[in-house]
């Protein structure tokens, strides 16, 4: 008797040792502040078994936040890796920051899902690169629902290759990024946790495409509606809106951005040598962080590094900008869209269209076309979707400006 209990005791401690061992695989150190994302081991992709061998959503590897990085009104911050799809549906890992206040309630949680106008070609420029340190530029347009008490998580919805402007890639980031959360245990979240999602500018594109595919992608997500303004409705459009102006920075890296969406393409041979030199700069940059994508491209003519003078009208570039250009599916959630009718970026005759898209199709919208012409200063009004989305939240019925 003794020895078989002996013998079950071992088994048992066997299998704890195991299952620790398992457990101990996916949580990483702490996060060194210090550790560009691009020199930091957590961003290593797992092996495409270990990705093929989990559901989009599922937590790959998470770590903690340290604590020089948290504001006084957190608790704690968790960055987790996660499974998802890319472009082409095929499994990728990604990153996502979860921030919790510490006037989270013990139960009955609700998530703030804001996607990040971080616009970059690199790491280094994402949300999660920033949340070490804590340089989240952006905090200040979420801070108040943390302070209400909701969690807060910012994916790094481009993927660890950063494919900027790329649709679904991007909204499968933000999507599973959320199931991430929700099965994280440390969240306090569950698959019944209310969300709301929050965006500006390649934000506001991130967001306004996770409302489009959730339907169909993420169906189980209890979505109570999505803001979002600065809206780059389609790529093309907005490039060659900018080209040549101080903005063109954002013509070149939304080039390379959906390159890397589409490698099949392959954009070295359409360039000019110029082009081709400026494709591995860009590469390096983000728009608004450093090294900095505007600066170094601010009135350049795309002319310079194309072989075609009409490049952006190639039948290749035209297909591409249809698969990623707004208004293909039916979002099933409230939305408020914001812009400013004189945006320096955006065409506001594509939002118009957009709007006119989804009251055609019978969803609910609050369209707020407002003042300016200052596509940074836009960004403000952030306060009033996150606003919007608190009464969502709270089960107030949805504003509704369609005709």
């Amino acid at each position: 008797m003794r020895l078989s209990t002996t013998f079950a005791g071992l088994a048992a401690l066997s299998t704890l040792a195991l299952s620790g061992l398992a457990q101990a695989q996916q949580i990483y150190p702490t996060v060194d502040a210090k550790l560009k994302p691009t020199e930091d081991s957590f961003y290593t992709s797992p092996s495409a078994a270990e990705l093929a061998s989990a559901a989009p959503g599922n937590v790959l590897r998470y770590r903690a936040l340290p604590a020089s990085a948290l504001s006084s009104n957190l608790k704690e911050g968790w960055q987790l890796m996660y499974r998802s799809n890319n472009n082409k549906n095929l499994p990728v890992a990604m990153v996502t920051t979860v921030l919790i206040p510490k006037s989270a309630p013990a139960t009955g949680r609700k998530l703030l899902s804001y996607q990040a106008f971080y616009d970059s070609l690199t790491l280094n420029c994402s949300p999660s690169g920033q949340a070490t340190s804590n340089a989240l530029i952006e905090k200040t347009f979420f801070n108040s629902a943390l302070n209400k008490g909701y969690v807060v998580a910012l994916a790094d919805y481009e993927g660890l290759d950063s494919q900027w402007i790329v649709a679904r890639n991007t909204a499968h980031g933000v999507l599973d990024g959320i199931r991430a959360v929700q099965r994280f245990s440390k969240s306090g979240l569950n698959a019944a946790t209310p969300v709301g999602m929050l965006g500006y500018s390649g934000g506001g594109f991130a967001t306004a495409w996770a409302a489009e595919y959730a339907p169909t992608y993420a169906p189980e997500l209890k979505i109570v509606g999505a803001a979002q303004g600065g809206l780059p409705v389609n790529p093309i459009n907005v490039a060659k809106k900018v080209d040549g102006t101080f903005w063109a920075g954002a013509y070149i890296g939304a080039v390379v951005g959906l390159s890397r969406g589409y490698p099949e393409i392959k954009i070295e041979d359409y360039a000019t040598p110029a082009g081709i030199e400026a494709v591995k700069d860009a590469g390096t940059r983000c728009l608004t962080g450093f090294p900095n994508l505007l600066t170094a491209y601010a009135y350049k003519k795309g002319s310079a590094y194309y072989k075609d003078p009409n490049f952006l009208d190639l039948p290749v570039m035209q297909a591409i900008n249809r698969e990623n250009t707004l208004g293909q599916f039916v979002p099933q959630v409230p939305l408020q869209i914001f812009q400013s009718v004189g945006d320096q970026l955006m065409p506001i005759a594509d939002v118009d269209a957009l709007v006119d898209n989804y009251c055609g199709k019978r969803v609910k919208v609050e369209y707020k076309r407002v003042a300016g012409t200052d596509h940074v200063l836009g960004g403000l009004y952030l306060s009033g979707g996150l606003n919007y989305l608190l009464d969502r939240f709270d089960g107030k019925a949805a504003p509704n400006t369609c005709k």
